[in-house]
């Protein structure tokens, strides 16, 4: 395979979908069985339990007996039932994570309710196609229009209009559903996004015509050999070094060894190999929030080289973050937690449906 292709089969009573490139999964989403997977993107109505003024942050009650955690405490009161959204992965342990600021996700719009201006992608850099996305909206007949934020998307930079403007009145229409209803019961609105909707709004490639769609794909082409490798922490690279990927609760720790790579010039080679590869394991093993790298040996003069490297080798859609290097020259990271992490139950998931 030497094209960017997607491939898709059954997976229990969902589906898994692979971003593969050369060979290689670049990225992946399946419908695993738990709870978390099922929250990420969810919207629901929620209950205020308590106030804390300390940390300026309430407790929701939630549906599925979870408890959610809310910055702000600007105009609410225990027992006030308000529409939240989840964006970001939280372990089992901890309450949580939500927003009031709902937002309605399109492959070429997003709909925010709260933060009502208008922005695009900054991979739209064209001052004329702005303008002319702006023209879109000054010839769009619909007054919720004034009520809401909205976000152009990447693939606005070259779609017709036809296309950014039916999405435009489907996430709309679905900003009018949830906020149409009435608040008075801890509920599900709207659950969140299945493999195929994610891989849909999150990949280009649906563009096109190249997918696979058959069972046993993933098989043939060894993509679960792939996904399984995933479960060692070690990643061998071609030059012989290694990473290691390490996961805490505080966060994500990643060291790169040179092996036998002794000279600095052989040393960088490596760095750049592991630094190439580093998103895509992340993205991968759905991890997220801060990452520390520490490198091989390294002179600080090619420290700018390593940044764009790793600028290059991530993903729009990776919302990855360079912090910058520490005292002790690790390299910092930032990443939104928007996926769940792939653990020991979602490994098991994919043993138990190949048998």
């Amino acid at each position: 395979m030497s094209t960017e292709i997607i491939m898709a089969e059954p997976f229990f009573d969902g589906n898994v979908l692979a971003l593969v490139k050369n060979g290689i999964v670049q990225d992946f989403f399946a419908d695993f069985k738990s709870l978390e997977n099922n929250l990420v993107g969810s919207i629901f109505i929620g209950e205020v339990d308590r106030i804390s003024k300390d940390l300026n942050s309430s407790f929701i009650k939630l549906p599925f007996n979870k408890m959610g955690f809310l910055k702000g405490i600007r105009n609410l009161y225990s027992g006030d039932k308000i529409i939240l959204q989840a964006t970001n992965y939280t372990p089992n342990d901890k309450a949580l994570v939500v927003t009031q600021n709902i937002s309605f996700r399109g492959r070429y719009v997003v709909i925010t309710s709260k933060n009502k201006r208008i922005s695009f992608s900054k991979n739209i850099k064209e001052k004329k196609r702005r303008l002319e996305l702006l023209n879109i909206l000054d010839d769009f007949e619909d007054v919720r229009i004034k009520k809401v934020g909205i976000i152009f998307r990447s693939l606005c930079i070259d779609s017709h209009s036809e296309m950014i403007i039916n999405d435009l009145k489907k996430q709309l229409l679905r900003y009018s559903d949830v906020f149409g209803k009435e608040v008075n019961s801890i509920c599900q609105l709207v659950k969140a996004p299945n493999a195929l909707e994610k891989s849909y709004l999150e990949w280009d490639q649906f563009s096109n015509q190249n997918i696979i769609k058959e069972k046993g794909c993933f098989d043939h082409y060894s993509i679960w050999e792939q996904i399984l490798s995933l479960r060692n922490k070690i990643v061998d690279l071609a030059s012989g070094g290694n990473l290691i990927i390490e996961k805490t609760q505080a966060f994500v720790a990643v060291d790169i060894n040179t092996s036998k790579n002794n000279s600095l010039s052989s040393s960088l080679k490596v760095n750049i190999e592991a630094i190439r590869e580093i998103p895509r394991q992340l993205r991968l093993r759905g991890l997220g929030g801060k990452i520390i790298i520490e490198t091989g040996p390294l002179l600080k003069k090619h420290r700018k080289k390593i940044e764009e490297v790793l600028s290059k080798s991530a993903l729009y859609s990776d919302k990855l973050k360079i912090v910058g290097w520490s005292n002790l020259g690790n390299l910092e990271l930032e990443m939104p937690r928007s996926r769940c992490p792939l653990n020991d139950s979602e490994f098991d998931q994919i043993e138990k449906n190949l048998h």
